[in-house]
């Protein structure tokens, strides 16, 4: 039988125990709490010096296919750092583009959101794009234009069927004129112009500038 003050001792002896423990497990608490605050701020900060630095190589060595090859293993790094990641992905496509890695490009746009763009129908319009230009790589000038003429179409279409906002307008039309330009005659160009006006009254100034 233990004696009262053995009792005593012992029980202040776990007491102590029990009150390190629950230091220690607030101690941990917290060290998890400011570490999950700071790393996705310190991940921002390596993903943008990483991109800057895939932007440097890029531009340093633009027809240097290995230096390009090591800028976009650098850009796939980014891709998890929300608040670049439009930038990131448009520069990405400019590299795969470049590279003449288009079955690659249009895995890589199907992996996207439309949120990922600045424009949602940049998504189809990459995708296609990416297709159109694989084709042409084979020599298969058919199927390149029926893909750039499905462009066209789902182009015009996106803008006649939305409000678009002034931004967003002039930069999907400025794209479809560029299709237009090469595949309908002068007069159809005109027309989709003016039948534009009644919809977009603010932008009438903006496309007379694409009058011939």
């Amino acid at each position: 039988m233990r004696h009262p003050k053995q009792r005593l001792h012992s029980n202040s002896a776990d007491e102590i125990d029990m009150s390190k423990l629950f230091f220690l497990i607030l101690l941990l608490v917290g060290q998890i709490t400011f570490y999950s605050c700071h790393i996705p701020h310190d991940r921002e900060i390596i993903c943008e010096q990483n991109f800057k630095t895939a932007k440097d190589l890029a531009s340093k060595n633009p027809t240097d296919f290995a230096t390009l090859d090591s800028a976009l293993n650098i850009v796939n790094r980014c891709m998890q750092c929300d608040s670049i990641k439009i930038a990131v992905v448009e520069f990405k496509i400019r590299l795969l583009i470049t590279l003449g890695k288009y079955e690659q490009g249009s895995k890589f746009i199907d992996s996207l959101q439309s949120s990922d763009f600045t424009f949602p129908y940049k998504k189809t319009l990459n995708h296609d794009n990416f297709i159109a230009l694989n084709f042409a790589s084979k020599g298969d000038t058919i199927n390149r234009d029926k893909v750039y003429s499905k462009m066209t179409a789902d182009l015009e279409s996106y803008i006649i069927k939305n409000d678009l906002k002034s931004k967003e307008f002039q930069e999907a039309f400025t794209e479809l004129s560029a299709f237009l330009k090469s595949s309908v005659d002068s007069l159809k160009f005109l027309s989709l112009i003016d039948s534009l006006k009644p919809k977009y009254p603010d932008e009438e100034r903006f496309l007379n500038f694409f009058k011939p």
